[in-house]
């Protein structure tokens, strides 16, 4: 048996002009297979709560979860935080104004390490409320909120690797800023803004209300300004750059009335309301982590607790994370419950099993999909190999993390007499410019009445790759010998961990990379339209509008369908 391991040569894009010709349509799987697929930044979390001491404290050795919202509290460290009585004396003991120790911060880390052993990623949000309880006006005098803030940030820079989002607690019952009279607009934009210029940029951070985002970011006068077609959001966009993409929302009243239990305004004078936020997270958040917890509906109010409600506003607001403990009479009821929408292979009017809850479960944050693959026939003496990808991204949202991408070329064959079997594998990596982040979901908007689409999630990834030469890489000739071609999109941290594709898995080969294509190499020839590597690009494909009344229009490639109806709209 012999393995031969060759890896990286060089790796660029091609601009669009030049994939015009010397491209073959592969044979590939482009369906959704409806599973359930393992990228972790995403989905349902479960809770943890982790009591952080001034000493002895212990850090989580095994998460209860790949996805897991790390509830870390500082009570012990506000003396505004009662912590119990004492069994000895019967005395109330609280926690003690003081710096966050070395101790402390130490079992914060280890946590994070075994998270990252655990193949884990998480959702942290830390406040000061013992064990998470909800108990008010837990919060320390302001000068200890800063004092704290500043003293977490190295270790959240730490670990932006396995940290989906930062939900910036700190404040109240919960954390989630309110119930505490410690708390003002003017004090959680001071310690959100702090954290913000404390912690590299890949670490975004959520406030518990877009009036709380609206503050952070510089906007007073929430009901006349905060309109992000408006001229003072466009002045303040300027002025922010790249933090308005930075800073979003979670959401602990998700669908539990009209106003998501407070979380939007019903005084759009004086408020943020739904739909203002929404546009905003849809444009803002189109890769920071939107989510929380889904409520059942309070008695009175509108009912927009459906998965088919969230269909439609999912996309909207880029929706990645959600409790799976909580609301839990409301998760038993999707699970329960028959989707009766159209998505792409999501179709409930064709799937009789097809429950709300695999819906959303399968829909939160990013699913890409291989629609089509067109790759070159033939690498030749250049070593030059192009592609033109169509993929999908079907989710409620996108990539909200950096990734790296590469190809892997994989083969094996038949050598001499003695039935002796040669592999080759290796790597490529693809350069910065192949970004997924920008692979993103479909668009949908606004207009009056209307509900438009003005793009349904096809994207075009475009590549050229120098794979180089076989002859002096190999002692076997490989020429004219078909070799499989997979696509891998992985994180860049200590432990590999790759997104997983919707197409059927059990077709690929290697388990961490999605089939392209097949390519043969001969040196005898040149490689179709052989130039020079130039940068490159991706695009989205042309938008499809749609206009039909109180309907979004929804297209798969094949037919076009009304999101929540049953007409059929033939391209």
């Amino acid at each position: 048996m012999k393995r031969f391991v060759i890896w990286t040569i060089a790796a660029a894009f091609l601009q669009v002009p030049l994939f015009a010709a010397g491209l073959v349509k592969q044979n590939v799987d482009t369906t959704d297979a409806m599973a359930t697929l393992g990228n972790y930044d995403r989905g349902f979390y479960t809770p943890q709560v982790l009591h952080l001491k001034p000493s002895g404290g212990k850090p989580i050795e095994k998460p209860s979860g790949r996805l897991l919202h790390l509830r870390a509290e500082i009570s012990e460290f506000s003396s505004h935080a009662w912590l119990g009585i004492d069994s000895a004396s019967g005395d109330t003991t609280w926690g003690k104004n003081q710096d966050l120790t070395e101790d402390a911060l130490y079992v914060l880390q280890t946590t994070f390490d075994n998270i990252r052993a655990n193949k884990g990623f998480v959702v942290v949000r830390i406040c000061y409320d013992p064990w998470y309880n909800g108990r008010s006006n837990v919060t320390p005098d302001h000068e200890w909120v800063l004092k704290h803030v500043k003293q977490l940030a190295p270790v959240l820079s730490k670990n932006t690797d396995v940290i989906v989002a930062l939900e910036m607690g700190m404040h109240g019952a919960y954390g989630e800023m309110h119930s505490d009279t410690n708390i003002t607009y003017n004090r959680i934009a001071e310690a959100t803004n702090l954290m913000l210029r404390n912690t590299p940029p890949e670490l975004k951070i959520l406030t518990r209300t877009g009036n709380y985002s609206a503050k952070v970011l510089g906007f007073d006068n929430w009901g006349v300004d905060f309109h992000i077609d408006g001229e003072k959001f466009a002045e303040i966009a300027k002025v922010k750059g790249d933090t308005m993409y930075r800073v979003g929302m979670f959401n602990d009243g998700y669908l539990g009335t009209q106003y998501d239990y407070g979380t939007w305004g019903a005084d759009c004078k004086t408020s943020i309301c739904r739909e203002e936020g929404v546009a905003w997270l849809e444009k803002y958040g189109i890769n920071t982590p939107y989510g929380g917890e889904a409520l059942t509906t309070a008695e009175n109010y509108q009912v927009i607790n459906t998965p088919e409600f969230l269909s439609y506003e999912g996309f909207r607001t880029h929706t990645s994370y959600l409790n799976i403990q909580w609301n839990n009479n409301l998760i038993d009821s999707w699970k329960k419950t028959h989707f009766t929408g159209k998505d792409y292979e999501y179709d409930g009017t064709k799937e009789d099993s097809l429950t709300g809850f695999k819906y959303i479960n399968d829909h939160l944050g990013y699913r890409f999909v291989l629609r089509e693959s067109w790759v070159s026939d033939t690498v030749g003496a250049d070593g030059i190999f192009r592609a033109k990808l169509r993929i999908q991204n079907v989710g409620f949202g996108n990539l909200t993390r950096k990734m790296k991408a590469s190809l892997v070329v994989n083969g094996i064959q038949q050598v001499g007499m003695l039935d002796t079997l040669a592999y080759i594998y290796y790597e490529v990596p693809l350069p910065d410019s192949i970004d997924f982040m920008k692979v993103h979901s479909r668009k949908i908007e606004i207009k009056g009445a209307d509900t438009v689409m003005t793009f349904d999630g096809n994207n075009e990834v475009l590549i050229e790759a120098k794979l180089g030469s076989l002859k002096y890489q190999s002692p076997e000739d490989w020429t004219g010998i078909p070799l499989e071609v997979y696509l891998k999109v992985c994180n860049d941290a200590p432990v590999e961990e790759c997104i997983h594709f919707a197409n059927d898995e059990t077709r690929n080969r290697i388990s961490n990379g999605i089939f392209i294509g097949k390519v043969v190499f001969d040196e005898s020839v040149v490689s179709i339209n052989p130039r020079s590597l130039h940068s490159g690009n991706q695009k989205q494909s042309a938008p499809f509008v749609q206009r039909v009344r109180h309907n979004a229009i929804v297209r798969d490639g094949e037919k076009s369908y009304r999101l929540n109806g049953a007409t059929i709209l033939k391209k």
